[in-house]
């Protein structure tokens, strides 16, 4: 920018606001452009977190009993540790949200979580599975509420339509994904539990290390130019 203002200060006023205009529109536009990636990224990691939780919830128990050969008293038991575990770290977000200094961290450490308990369910042993459910609670029980926080961290404006397109893809995460598990389970594809979960976490990494990448990119900052600023010929 400095040859900017150089070649700006001998320009007529008109030039010099017109110039500027263009150089903040193509910033703008580069802004805007950075925050689609996020809202997209957010939304795909929505989509299957969500997605996840609720196709855990709905076929652990059929598959712990169908596949890994379970009483179903101890898939009961195992669904409602599930959900207590989720519950849990839904409530130590609640309390330690305002210690969290960057919601970075926070998703990575989530989709871990979720990606370990997903691998072990492709266990049939019942501590596996238990390690399973446990693990994969804690990891949705933070996500969404940390998505939502990320927009802000990054100086994106989370506009209600912007909030809108998170929950829509929540929403449909958590109603497709279980359907497409079912369909599974309805041809008798126990076995395909694990590895569908893994792969929900493994696209909604990709999506987390996008952002992250196109966010950790410096971006040229337009400073308009001051009077003093200017040199005149």
């Amino acid at each position: 920018l400095g040859e900017e203002e150089v070649r700006l200060g001998g320009a007529s006023p008109d030039s010099r606001g017109g110039s500027r205009a263009s150089l903040g529109g193509s910033l703008g536009g580069s802004e805007g452009r950075r925050a689609a990636v996020l809202i997209a990224a957010a939304g795909v990691i929505g989509f299957f977190a969500n997605g996840c939780e609720h196709t855990a919830a709905t076929w652990l128990s059929p598959y712990g009993v169908r596949w890994c050969g379970l009483a179903d008293e101890r898939m009961a038991v195992m669904t409602s540790n599930y959900w207590t575990s989720m519950s849990a770290g839904r409530v130590a977000w609640a309390v330690g949200s305002s210690f969290v200094k960057s919601a970075w961290p926070v998703l990575l450490l989530n989709i871990a979580l979720c990606s370990i308990g997903s691998l072990l369910f492709c266990s049939t042993s019942e501590g596996a599975l238990l390690a399973a459910a446990l693990s994969l609670g804690v990891g949705v029980s933070s996500i969404f509420p940390a998505l939502v926080s990320l927009p802000a961290e990054l100086r994106v404006e989370m506009t209600p339509q912007r909030l809108a397109v998170l929950q829509l893809m929540a929403s449909a995460g958590e109603m497709l994904c279980p359907f497409a598990v079912g369909i599974l389970f309805q041809m008798r594809m126990y076995s395909s539990f694990g590895p569908a979960l893994t792969g929900m976490q493994a696209v909604a990494f990709t999506a987390l290390a996008t952002a992250f990448f196109v966010f950790r990119t410096p971006q040229p900052s337009y400073r308009p130019i001051r009077p003093a600023d200017a040199v005149f010929h």
